[in-house]
């Protein structure tokens, strides 16, 4: 998030293919925004997948979008931004941001630079990957600094200013998964693609959500929290 250019344009690409996980995901975000919600931004929106799905119903989401290139393809009605730092103060009631704090080495700062912009008793949605024995290759190739624990991501809100939180995990057959790539990458027989990313989506996300009743406590491929 702090380059120019990003250089995970193909796994954004890729993701397309993550329907049902993408819907999902969308579903907590709406659950998470306040009834009386006045302004929706969207930090990191990368290509604006999240962005689109939105608009289809009708919600305008403002967004922050540092590279030049994905940047450039989100005009419209609304305001797009660069950096976090060109939001005004205390200008929105929810932001989400989906894969995008492991990308920052400045954490603390990019957190209490979100709390800034939030209005007083506003919400802050944030997905991002966990655990970092599910390092592969794909982290590697879109620039992630780090993966995120309860714990961890815990810590981080808290530091940024954010006190109240409630976190769980989210994609619990995505563990295990995840570390059958890495095992299968060891010896070359993986890469991530559209066609592996979609083959997961349409064949095990669904049980992975189905399990994610009872397990979410306690392990998934990404942490979810939201903080006020």
């Amino acid at each position: 998030m702090n380059r120019e250019s990003y250089s995970g344009q193909r796994i954004l690409e890729a993701m397309h293919k993550a329907v049902k996980y993408s819907d999902a995901v969308q579903a907590i975000i709406e659950r998470a925004i306040p009834k009386d919600s006045n302004g929706v931004l969207e930090f990191g929106a990368g290509d604006g997948a999240y962005l689109k799905r939105f608009e289809g119903k009708g919600l305008t989401v403002d967004c922050v979008e540092p590279d030049d290139e994905l940047r450039a393809g989100l005009v419209g009605n609304r305001r797009v931004y660069r950096t976090i730092q060109e939001v005004p103060d205390a200008s929105y009631d929810f932001i989400y941001a989906v894969n995008v704090l492991e990308h920052i080495w400045d954490l603390t700062t990019a957190i209490k630079s979100l709390r800034r912009v939030l209005r007083p008793c506003g919400t802050l949605f944030v997905l991002v990957p966990a655990f970092n024995a599910l390092w592969t290759s794909l982290d590697d190739e879109v620039g992630h600094v780090q993966r995120f624990t309860k714990a961890t991501l815990r810590a981080a809100l808290s530091e940024g200013g954010f006190s109240q939180q409630r976190l769980h995990y989210f994609d619990s057959m995505g563990f295990p998964a995840s570390l059958g790539v890495k095992a299968l990458q060891r010896f070359g027989l993986f890469r991530f693609s559209g066609n592996s990313i979609g083959f997961y989506d349409r064949y095990m996300f669904p049980f992975s959500k189905a399990l994610d009743k009872y397990l979410a406590p306690v392990v998934g491929k990404n942490v979810i929290a939201v903080a006020q």
